[in-house]
């Protein structure tokens, strides 16, 4: 597939990266001499121009030999310009929109139609999505893109008394209907074999289905009950007024009638903007979230979740750090770098979120679905990846053990969707046709992997 990428920052730059590596054609423009410099080191055709100069795109990129045109300029307009002109000239589109707003229409218009665009992707949304998750389960993540919607992930870390440290998977009693897919500790990720030891500290991720036992799960894991319970989140602060924060909280306070919502800005201006825009039971604060005095004052010890959605990512890490040592007990801070992200993973925030990281997840899970490959998910700042398989006759995998057909290195098939049942498979167990196989592994054995299913 030939690909055209308008924007070649942060998520034109992942995103290329992902599509060169699993062996697409790929085109980068973008306007910077500096973003093209960096560009260049892809396996990639890179130009500096405009995209949303329709000459440019036609004799200069050849935008008319492409299947798929994506918009990931920092401008909407642009994203928008270049989507319109490659939906004309016979391409498949997708837009970056930062401002859902600048597509506001009546119902009775259709996007696809004015725009020209077959997919929006919204860093804001998706990113205000997985802090929504949240608020039901703390701990839990739904698997958005997979063919049984009711799978979660849970992470946890293991303290020092958990009952199964030091011991290999073999050993530890799950309850059904779950299984530890990854692992994630100091000197990198592993997608774990019964022969793995869980170690103190370790991050680890497990997959469940709607029946999972969480009770007897945080019995074998000595994971605190608390982790695992539903709507227990009454209290929340709102570190900002960002875009991603103000909606949050309208969102919170028409779904949650029970829920108290505070939102901290230090700045009386934006404070005061604020409080016009939200309702009057979300309680406006003039203060920083980085004072440790303002939060004492104001509660933070009562708080069940502190969501840090500024716009500058180092108040972010600064406040979530703060706030869990005055007492509250989960944080969420919005990241907007990879690199910060590694670095701060293990300093006891509970999650992090990369609006940007979310968004190349999004984009290349729609750019690249096939009718092999049917969902996909990074996993760990992209370092692991969780992929779903349709099985064919015709890839030679039925009727054999699992353990007899040659699953490449550092992979899992954790689980098998059978005509809607989620079945979670032994070495002994056989795939069928028509099965639906979610499957866990390493950034490195993609291309392995797909081939292996292809």
């Amino acid at each position: 597939m030939r690909v055209l990428i308008a924007g070649a920052g942060e998520v034109g730059f992942r995103v290329a990266r992902d599509l060169v590596y699993r062996g697409h054609e790929v085109t980068l423009v973008d306007s910077s001499s500096s973003v093209v410099k960096r560009a260049q080191t892809l396996d990639a055709q890179v130009f500096q121009g405009n995209a949303a100069s329709a000459k440019f795109l036609i004799e200069t990129v050849s935008i008319k030999d492409a299947d798929l045109f994506i918009g990931v300029t920092g401008k909407d307009v642009v994203n928008l310009v270049g989507c319109s002109l490659a939906k004309k000239l016979g391409c498949n589109t997708i837009a970056r929109l930062n401002n859902p707003e600048i597509i506001d229409l009546p119902l009775e218009y259709d996007h696809k139609d004015l725009f020209g665009v077959d997919a929006f992707v919204s860093p804001d949304e998706l990113a205000m999505h997985r802090i929504w998750q949240i608020l039901s389960r703390p701990a839990l993540t739904r698997l958005e893109h997979f063919s049984v919607g009711k799978l979660r992930i849970l992470e946890v870390r293991l303290s020092d008394s958990s009952p199964s440290v030091g011991r290999p998977l073999a050993t530890i009693s799950l309850p059904p209907h779950c299984r530890i897919v990854l692992i994630a500790r100091e000197e990198g990720v592993i997608i774990p074999t019964v022969n793995d030891t869980l170690m103190p500290r370790d991050r680890i991720l497990i997959l469940l289905s709607e029946y999972s036992e969480l009770d007897s799960l945080s019995d074998a894991l000595g994971i605190p009950k608390e982790i695992t319970g539903e709507g227990n989140i009454k209290r929340i602060m709102i570190a900002g007024t960002s875009r991603i924060a103000l909606r949050l909280a309208e969102q919170v306070h028409k779904r949650y009638k029970d829920v108290d919502i505070y939102i901290a800005e230090p700045d009386k201006e934006m404070a005061e903007m604020a409080s016009e825009y939200l309702p009057e039971s979300v309680r406006v604060l003039v203060g920083s979230s980085t004072d440790r005095h303002f939060l004492r004052e104001e509660g933070i010890r009562y708080d069940d979740l502190f969501v840090a959605a500024t716009d500058r990512e180092d108040l972010n890490v600064l406040s979530c750090l703060l706030a869990k040592k005055e007492g509250a007990k989960r944080t969420v801070a919005l990241v907007y770098q990879t690199e910060l992200e590694y670095v701060v993973q293990d300093t006891g925030i509970d999650t992090l979120i990369n609006p940007k990281r979310v968004t190349v997840n999004a984009i290349v899970n729609r750019a690249t679905s096939t009718d092999e490959i049917e969902g996909m998910e990074e996993l760990e700042g992209g370092d692991a990846s969780v992929r779903e398989f349709l099985i064919k006759n015709k890839n030679g995998r039925i009727g054999k053990k699992l353990k007899d057909l040659g699953i490449p290195e550092k992979t899992l098939i954790a689980m098998i969707n059978r005509n809607g049942e989620a079945l979670f498979p032994d070495e002994d167990s056989m795939l069928e046709e028509g099965d639906h196989v979610l499957v866990f592994t390493l950034k490195n054995q993609l291309p392995e992997v797909e081939a292996f299913f292809h």
